[in-house]
């Protein structure tokens, strides 16, 4: 099967038992890998495959990174990941980690980790470290930000690198993006405007093209800045990017 076919559950993928398998696919005892969900084959020719699928629930798969949300602390946190389980995070798989000196997580706060354990009986574990120790970006995450969600497509797609969304907020906005494969995602800008800017811009991009993604970027920026000139009250001000947005949808889908 070549990339970006369109497969069925049950078609077969590839007989090439040295080829990495990802999400959406399994290997039989005799080394044959099929399709386990409906959806486009992506990855590189001969060497690494998956599925492309859009689902409501994340199943957990090891190695991928989630963006999950604390719901109890201890020895093993509990963490929200989006799943049908809870994941549980030790307290010492943090880069430096010890019983003294540690990262002090709090109910609701949000963590950046890696799946270091997944099996479809038992509940998932996850790490903020990597194979080598490191942290390698995972970690706790800043209280101040918004985080959002959407569709695992659309984590998908923004992962991808290029992204076609978050190039166009690059070239003109400063802005901090963590993005989870469980479907969150989470944003940080200077102020309230811009944070709302790329939410929104985000949120719209899923079955946009690059061209379409830099015009509704332009035009986004465009309107807010006529506002922030314009003379206007403080309340106003702070509601305009929400009516901003809502032409802005209104043309991106016309």
């Amino acid at each position: 099967m070549s990339i970006s076919s369109v497969v069925l559950p049950g078609d077969e993928l590839a007989a090439d038992n040295s080829v990495v398998l990802g999400p959406g696919t399994r290997r039989d005892e005799r080394g044959t890998s099929y399709s386990t969900v409906a959806g486009v084959v992506r990855g590189r020719e001969g060497k690494k495959i998956w599925v492309d699928f859009n689902s409501k629930r994340y199943v957990a798969v090891k190695g991928e990174r989630v963006l999950g949300v604390v719901t109890k602390t201890g020895r093993v946190h509990r963490v929200d990941i989006g799943a049908a389980h809870l994941a549980s995070l030790p307290e010492l798989a943090f880069q430096g980690a010890t019983r003294r000196n540690k990262p002090a997580l709090q109910v609701g706060g949000l963590v950046y980790a890696m799946v270091s354990r997944a099996h479809p009986h038992l509940e998932p574990e996850i790490s903020c470290v990597d194979g080598g120790g490191k942290s390698d970006g995972l970690g706790p995450i800043p209280t101040s930000g918004f985080m959002i969600r959407c569709s695992l497509g659309l984590c998908r797609k923004l992962l991808a690198k290029p992204s076609p969304v978050l190039k166009a907020l690059g070239a003109r906005l400063k802005y901090e993006c963590v993005v989870g494969v469980n479907g969150r995602v989470w944003v940080k800008a200077a102020d309230v405007a811009q944070t709302i800017i790329v939410v929104n811009a985000v949120r719209n991009s899923e079955f946009m093209s690059e061209e379409q993604c830099r015009q509704m970027v332009e035009q986004m920026l465009k309107v807010v800045a006529f506002q922030i000139m314009s003379p206007c009250s403080n309340y106003t001000l702070a509601l305009s990017p929400c009516v901003i947005l809502k032409s802005m949808i209104a043309k991106a889908s016309a």
